[in-house]
């Protein structure tokens, strides 16, 4: 027993050492991490303070008027410290380091408001949008050497999809001579339309006014969605460039002859399936039939990444050298095509007024002898001549024929600038108006609120708690697109985790409905969301605005309606409380319409040129209706006597096939290749409801291609569609082709628009070797060869076919 006891004791001695030694190492880990924990909440304070301090003295500087031109930068610098801070931790190394760089910066400027003048080499930048006041982001490369009295060349370089301006940009080194700027275009997946594109025209501003540039001298160049753009931007202000040298771009949607005036040297790679290089290799045959200066620089197995073309990358450098933008006097000839109103000049030729249709507006004009203009013009009001800038002497009398009429005069001296006005009946010279009312209608739709001007996104609040938090989730879907788009945040990302298709930098701005300003309303285009009932902005200007929502209906101030119950809207129209601004509208009865990705959104930005009215229905989303106003912003009535989709059409593959017809028909091809609508059998329109007209809009601009293809290219094509799964297929050719009817060594013309082409590429892999772009407009085909309205139906190719192989 006592040897019991003895070992018990022992057992117990021993438990309350080992409780006491686990009693102050838990008290030493727990003093530790206390003093680590204090250490942390010490660095998170001093780096909270710290970031506090320096964002307050840079947007003190932001507010100095003499610093104008370093607002971009420090709203820049500022937004860039705040976002890492949220992403990674204020007190990241990340984080710090960024709040260190924008104090680095504010003590630079506030000691030396020049130090701009001073900058050379390769430098991050930033100047400040007036779409949103957010400072956004360029890589400029500053010539060591540099003299404002000694005027460089400008480059500018477009990155491809997913790149931005520094990730792209690696190759900037420190040098002499000329200066490069790398572009960011708001989002690494923008396109370079909508703000994407206001972001390159903003940075060559900013610089042109920062720096003494040769003006004469200013070359664009990008790759892939980057090559994309060297083509677009050079086709809406061909008056602005030296050149473009576009490596694996694209080009098939573009007015090919407003590059006239633009030399290119575009390289591709035949063996590229993500940007076909039928894309660039058909608008260049074009380009040089029409007179242009143009070359293809092909080569073959670099398949996407053609910029590793050292031989065409050397060539194309040499030749770019000796390109110069010519004078504006010596431009004798215009050939330009306006699709939207974002850009409506051609050298010393603008549209002032857009003729009735929505439609591209075109002006042909050429410089005779003895001060005579021989114009051709469609669809156009009123077309602006600047005279100054012209080849004509404004000393003599300015002899003027349109479209091939017997000249009139306008006597001598000549203004600086002058307009012609269509008054129905013939052209005449117009006397100066000043518009009283609101301002003129062009196309463009939805687009045209994100040209670059300030814009501000309101959601209503005055809807149910489910309807409210819909609302404010769609607006802010709304902040983080370049574009009308409501670019989701699932879509393709890079490792910031921010999508490509969203805004890189900073949001656009947003205001619930009751915090919009007399002031707001005035300076701002509005994108409003919400019915009149859920937003009370909306409501404000609700009696004013052409389209109503109201008593199960969708109505239209000339008596077309539609149902409200499981449809949604957009409306681009002018704002009625400001007449000079513009509002797009986007609303529905149904709260599951309000949310990234929706389909109006979606389609007046890739496809709304032409469109200022969309219905879609919600739980199944297809097409009801889509209108457009004139230039006085009447509605356009040519959609009642337009036919109804037939009936017979009752898949997306139908309506492929239909239209497929159509652009056949009417171009000569033996067949056609169309893209298919939509992933599912289902039709994408509403039977009964929706036009041909409707239809048309959506394909506002896409000329018709003629790809030879042979009968054993054919035979390969339908074995690799036939090979995938039906919902992978994609493109549906007209009409259905049997194989043991081909001739394999026979040349085929088929029939095809934009689409499909990126389908021949990245569905087929295949590169013909022929493609022909004509004259003929898809939307315009679709015009013309669609059925009578109130024609008793038959099968709708019946119908096509009686009209015969035209050709224009």
């Amino acid at each position: 027993m006592f040897w019991g006891f003895t070992r018990l004791m022992r057992f117990f001695i021993r438990y309350l050492i080992l409780a006491m030694i686990s009693l102050c190492l838990a008290s030493s880990s727990s003093q530790a991490e206390n003093a680590a924990n204090a250490a942390d909440s010490q660095k998170f304070s001093a780096a909270e303070a710290f970031l506090k301090e320096t964002c307050q003295r840079a947007d003190a500087l932001v507010a100095q008027p003499d610093l104008e031109s370093y607002r971009g930068w420090l709203k820049y610098l500022s937004c860039a410290a705040r976002t890492a801070s949220s992403r990674k931790g204020i007190a990241s190394d990340d984080a710090v380091a960024k709040a260190q760089r924008l104090d680095e910066w504010t003590k630079k400027i506030a000691a030396d408001p020049k130090v701009l003048e001073t900058l050379r080499g390769v430098q991050e930048w930033a100047y400040e949008s007036p779409a949103d006041g957010t400072g956004q982001p360029f890589r400029i490369n500053i010539p060591t050497d540099y003299n404002p009295a000694k005027p460089p060349v400008l480059t500018v370089y477009m990155h491809g999809y997913s790149g931005n301006h520094i990730e792209h940009a690696t190759g900037m080194v420190p040098k002499t001579g000329s200066m490069d700027v790398s572009v960011l275009g708001r989002a690494r997946g923008g396109w370079y339309r909508s703000l994407s594109e206001a972001d390159v025209l903003n940075v060559v501003d900013y610089i042109q006014a920062h720096w003494n540039i040769d003006a004469d001298h200013v070359h664009l160049n990008g790759g892939s969605m980057g090559g994309g753009g060297t083509f677009r931007l050079g086709s809406r202000y061909p008056h602005r460039w030296a050149s473009g040298r576009p490596s694996c771009g694209y080009a098939i949607n573009l007015p090919i002859a407003n590059l006239l005036t633009y030399p290119i040297y575009a390289t591709h790679s035949d063996d590229d399936f993500t940007v076909p290089i039928l894309e660039s290799r058909g608008p260049l045959c074009l380009l040089r039939s029409l007179g242009g200066q143009a070359i293809s620089d092909e080569t073959t197995g670099l398949g996407h990444a053609v910029w590793g073309y050292e031989e065409g990358n050397r060539r194309a450098g040499e030749w770019e050298a000796h390109q110069v933008r010519p004078c504006s006097k010596s431009v004798k000839h215009i050939d330009y095509t306006a699709t939207d109103g974002g850009a409506v000049r051609g050298w010393w030729a603008e549209v002032a007024e857009w003729g009735p249709a929505p439609k591209p507006a075109h002006f042909n004009l050429k410089a005779g002898a003895d001060n005579l203009l021989y114009a051709q013009l469609h669809n156009i009001t009123r077309l602006r001549l600047l005279v100054k800038e012209s080849p004509f002497d404004a000393a003599k009398p300015l002899k003027i024929s349109v479209n091939g009429v017997i000249p009139f005069e306008v006597p001598a001296p000549l203004p600086d600038a002058l307009e012609l006005l269509n008054d129905g009946k013939t052209w005449k010279l117009a006397n100066p108006e000043t518009l009283a009312g609101p301002r003129l209608h062009t196309p463009g739709g939805a687009s045209m609120l994100y040209q670059g001007e300030p814009l501000l996104i309101v959601y209503g609040t005055q809807g149910s708690d489910a309807e409210n938090k819909a609302l404010r989730s769609a607006a802010e879907a709304a902040s983080k697109s370049p574009n009308p788009s409501w670019a989701p945040d699932d879509g393709e990302a890079a490792p910031d985790g921010v999508p490509h298709r969203q805004i890189l930098y900073g949001k656009l701005n947003v205001k619930a409905d009751t915090e919009v300003s007399d002031a707001d309303i005035a300076r701002c285009h509005l994108v409003l969301i919400g019915t009149t009932a859920q937003n009370a902005l909306v409501a404000r200007m609700a009696e004013r605005l052409p389209v109503k929502i109201a008593d199960g209906k969708i109505t239209c101030s000339d008596g077309l309606s539609f149902p409200s119950a499981d449809n949604a809207f957009g409306l681009v129209t002018f704002n009625p409380l400001a007449p000079s601004r513009l509002v797009y509208w986007v609303a529905s009865e149904e709260a599951a319409f309000y949310r990234a990705g929706a389909l109006i959104p979606e389609i007046m930005d890739s496809k709304g040129l032409g469109i200022d009215f969309m219905v879609m229905s919600v739980s199944a989303p297809k097409l009801c209706a889509a209108r457009s106003f004139d230039s006085r912003w009447n509605w356009n009535a040519a959609r009642q006597d337009s036919p109804l989709v037939p009936s017979s059409v009752k898949t997306d593959g139908d309506l492929s096939a239909f239209l497929g017809e159509i652009i056949r028909t009417a171009s000569g091809g033996d067949f056609a290749l169309m893209a298919r609508t939509g992933p599912s059998n289902d039709c994408p329109v509403i039977q009964g409801v929706a036009r041909m007209s409707d239809l048309s809009a959506c394909y506002y601009y896409n000329p018709v291609a003629i790809v030879e293809m042979t009968g054993e290219e054919l035979t390969t094509a339908l074995e690799k569609l036939n090979a995938l799964p039906e919902e992978k297929r994609g493109l549906v050719f007209q009409p259905a082709i049997d194989v043991a009817k081909l001739d394999k060594k026979r040349s085929y013309r088929v029939s095809t628009i934009d689409d499909a082409i990126w389908g021949i590429g990245r569905i087929l892999k295949m590169a013909p070797k022929s493609i022909l772009i004509t004259d003929l407009i898809a939307s315009d085909a679709f015009d013309r060869y669609a059925a009578p309205a109130g024609a008793i139906e038959r099968d709708p190719f019946d119908k096509l076919r009686a009209f015969g192989s035209v050709r224009e």
